[in-house]
C-alpha cells in the first residue's frame, strides 16, 4: 500500500482543535496518566517487594512512576510537530519494555500519531510498538497471584478471594492487549475521519467561494469588454460625425473667409472704410469659428485634451464684445452670487445656451439691440434671459431649430427652457432656468 511522504518537521495542524481544548486535554492526559502510574507502581511493588500501603517502595518501581510522568510531560509537547510526535511516541513505548510501568502514556501517543501523522508508515510502526509494551504491561501485570499485586488479576477476583491465584492465560493477556489497543486506535481512527470530514467540507466551501470570486470576476470582466465595445461604437460614430462636420462647416467657412477677404480688398480699393471694416470682423469672425470648430472636432474624437479650457459663464463678457464687434448691441446685465462654487456643467451649459439665445436674436432682429440678462445664485439657480424686438411681419423665431435646442440642454440640466413673444407682438423673449448644482 503507498503512503504519503514523510513530513517529520513539519508543523501539525493544530488549527483544528482550539488552544483550551487542548489545555484541557493535556490536563486530562496528566490527570489519568499520574492514576495509572500510581496504580501500576503500587501493584509492582507489591508484587516484587512485598511491601505494603505506607512502606517506602523499592528502587525499579520508583524508576517506572517518574518515567510514566516524564513521558506523560513529553506528550504535552506532541502538538510541536511531526517529528515531535514521533520522538515522543517512541520514547513512549519504552518504558513499559524494561520497567514495570503502565502503557497508557504508549496508548495515548499512539492514538495521537493515527489522527495527525501524516505517514502511514508511522502510524504502523507506532501501532505496533505501543502493542508491544501493552503486551509486557498486561503480561508482567497478569503474573500477580495475590490480592494486592495484579491489577487484572483483581478484575477477575472481585471477591478479594484469599490465597494464591493462577496467573491468567497467554490468551486472556492477548485478549486484554487487543481490547485496549483496540479502544484507543478506533477512538483515533474516528477522531481522524471526523477531522478528514471537516477538512473536506472547509475546502468544499473554499471551493464554492472561489468559484463565486470567479463567476464575479468573469462578469465584471464580460461587462467591461461589453463596456470597451460600446466605447468603440461611440468612438467610431464620433470620428463619423467629426468626419462630416468637418467637410461640411469648414468647406462653408473657408468660402466665407475668402469671400469676406475679396470684399475687403475690394472695399479698400474702392475707398468704403466701413465696408472694409465689416469685411474684416466677417473674415475674423469666419477664421475664430473654423478655430472653434477643430476645437470642438478635437475634443468630439479624443476627449478634452490637457491644459485646454472649455469655454464657461466666465467667458460671458468676451462673447458680448463679439457681437457688438460683429454689428449687434447688446446690452447686458450680469449678476451672478458665487458665494459657492457653480458647477463646472451648468457653467460651460450656461455660455452655450448664452451663444444660441444671441445668435437667434441676431438672426431674426438683426441690428437691433438685444437685451441680455443673467442672475443667478447657490438658492434660486442660474436664470439666463434674451429680449429682443420682433422684425415686422415675422415670428422672430424661424423654424425654432436653434430653441429646440436649447430646451433640450436645459432640460437635460434638470432645468426648465421657455420662449415667446410677448403681448403686445412687439418683442421675443427667451428664458432658460438651470440649477446650481447637478443631482449627484
Amino acid at each position: 500500500m503507498s503512503s504519503p511522504a514523510p513530513a517529520s518537521s513539519s508543523t501539525l495542524p493544530v488549527g483544528d482543535t482550539s488552544k483550551r481544548r487542548r489545555v484541557w486535554t493535556n490536563v486530562g492526559i496528566i490527570a489519568t496518566t499520574f492514576l495509572s502510574a500510581s496504580l501500576a507502581a503500587g501493584y509492582a511493588d507489591t508484587r516484587l517487594y512485598g511491601h505494603r500501603a505506607g512502606e517506602t517502595i523499592g528502587d525499579l518501581t520508583a524508576a517506572a512512576f517518574f518515567a510514566s510522568l516524564a513521558v506523560c510531560a513529553g506528550l504535552c509537547w506532541r502538538f510541536r510537530s511531526t517529528a515531535a510526535l514521533l520522538v515522543t511516541a517512541v520514547i513512549a513505548c519504552l518504558p513499559p519494555l524494561f520497567l514495570p510501568a503502565d502503557s497508557l502514556p504508549a496508548l495515548i501517543a499512539m492514538a495521537s500519531v493515527i489522527v495527525w501523522h501524516p505517514d502511514v508508515r508511522a502510524r504502523v510502526g507506532v501501532a505496533a510498538g505501543a502493542t508491544l509494551a501493552t503486551f509486557a504491561a498486561v503480561w508482567r501485570d497478569s503474573r500477580g497471584t495475590r490480592a494486592g499485586t495484579s491489577f487484572w488479576n483483581s478484575l477477575e477476583h472481585p471477591d478479594g478471594s484469599p490465597g494464591t491465584w493462577e496467573p491468567m492465560a497467554l490468551w486472556q493477556v492477548v485478549l486484554i492487549t487487543a481490547l485496549l489497543v483496540a479502544a484507543f486506535a478506533g477512538v483515533a481512527l474516528l477522531r481522524r475521519s471526523r477531522r478528514d470530514v471537516t477538512r473536506e467540507h472547509a475546502r468544499a466551501a473554499q471551493a464554492q467561494r472561489q468559484a463565486h470570486q470567479a463567476r464575479t470576476y468573469a462578469a465584471e470582466a464580460q461587462s467591461r469588454a461589453q463596456d470597451l465595445g460600446r466605447r468603440l461604437a461611440e468612438q467610431d460614430e464620433r470620428e463619423a460625425l467629426a468626419r462630416e462636420v468637418h467637410d461640411v462647416l469648414g468647406h462653408r467657412l473657408s468660402i466665407l473667409a475668402m469671400q469676406a477677404n475679396a470684399l475687403e480688398i475690394e472695399a479698400q480699393a474702392a475707398g468704403a472704410p466701413e465696408v472694409e471694416d465689416r469685411a474684416r470682423q466677417i473674415q475674423q469672425g469666419a477664421a475664430g469659428s473654423m478655430t472653434d470648430l477643430r476645437s470642438l472636432l478635437a475634443i468630439l474624437r479624443h476627449g478634452p485634451q490637457a491644459g485646454e479650457r472649455p469655454y464657461e459663464l466666465a467667458d460671458i463678457a468676451t462673447l458680448v464684445s463679439e457681437c457688438i464687434d460683429a454689428g449687434t448691441p447688446v446690452s447686458s446685465n450680469v449678476f451672478v452670487d458665487q458665494s459657492k462654487p457653480l458647477d463646472p456643467v451648468v457653467s460651460r451649459s450656461a455660455y452655450r445656451i448664452t451663444t444660441e439665445l444671441l445668435t437667434n436674436a441676431r438672426k431674426h432682429s438683426p441690428g437691433n439691440l438685444v437685451r441680455l440678462s443673467i442672475h443667478g445664485n447657490p438658492r434660486d439657480g442660474l436664470v439666463i434671459s434674451t429680449e429682443n424686438p420682433m422684425a415686422p411681419g415675422g415670428s422672430g423665431t424661424g423654424s425654432q431649430s436653434g430653441l429646440a435646442g436649447i430646451g433640450r440642454r436645459a432640460n437635460d440640466l434638470g432645468g426648465q427652457f421657455w420662449a415667446g413673444p410677448s403681448d403686445d407682438g412687439r418683442t421675443y423673449t427667451a428664458t432658460a432656468r438651470l440649477p446650481w448644482h447637478l443631482p449627484r
